[in-house]
């Protein structure tokens, strides 16, 4: 019987501190409050911690790096993630990036190439590539990707595109029965391009024969250039 009681004054303490224990945490959780971390990833520090103090959260920067795909000021990178329960007032840590600058693309449209390039030298963007288009207004950017306004990184690519002559196709004739002088005019006539070759270098020289760079009844371009070499 001694030892009975000795036994329960001896467990009697642990239960009760347990038990104790156990309501107080209980009734701790159970009370406290807890909110959702937002995403942050992609804001500024400044939009950033006025997201999370609305949630009743704090902002702490632990560092910043080089990241050359997000833009300067803004975080890659944050702790706890994104949309889990967490307590009030618990601290949101982040990585910010250093560089480079997000800014606006300027506008290139009007302009000549030569004009475009100093731009891209005053903006430090770079020219990804120029495609030639078939349009009226022939030595001009007549559009441009990304579009003007829209935000781009320092350093970041534009694809320009820029107006050139229409061009125009003909189908050559069939030159086996045709005078060189006859086509010749035809050529001149219709703006196209052509040199005759006196391939003796005489002009005075009986002519033996006639042939064209271009093969009858092919299909060219006006900007192409027609050899007629008489021999």
């Amino acid at each position: 019987m001694k030892l009975i009681k000795i036994v329960f004054y001896v467990v009697a303490p642990i239960l009760v501190f347990g038990l104790s224990t156990y309501l107080t945490i209980s009734l701790l959780l159970k009370f406290q409050q807890t909110t959702v971390c937002p995403d942050v990833r992609g804001k500024t520090v400044e939009d950033a911690r006025e997201l999370v103090k609305k949630q009743g959260l704090a902002l702490v920067v632990l560092r910043y790096e080089r990241r050359n795909d997000v833009p300067y000021n803004h975080i890659t990178v944050q702790k706890p993630d994104a949309n889990i329960s967490t307590k009030k007032g618990r601290v949101v840590y982040v990585i910010v990036s250093e560089g480079p600058e997000l800014l606006k693309t300027p506008g290139f449209v009007g302009l000549t190439p030569e004009e475009a390039r100093a731009v891209f030298s005053e903006k430090h963007l770079v020219l990804e590539k120029t495609v030639m288009v078939p349009h009226s207004r022939v030595g001009k950017v007549i559009a441009q990707v990304p579009a003007s306004g829209s935000d781009i990184l320092e350093y970041g690519r534009v694809t320009l595109f820029v107006g050139s002559a229409p061009r125009s196709y003909y189908l050559m004739a069939d030159t086996r029965n045709i005078n060189y002088n006859e086509l010749a005019d035809e050529l001149e006539s219709k703006g196209i391009r052509y040199r005759i070759n006196y391939a003796r270098g005489d002009q005075t020289a009986p002519r033996n024969g006639v042939d064209y760079s271009i093969l009858p009844r092919t299909i060219f371009s006006t900007t192409e250039e027609i050899v007629i070499n008489i021999y």
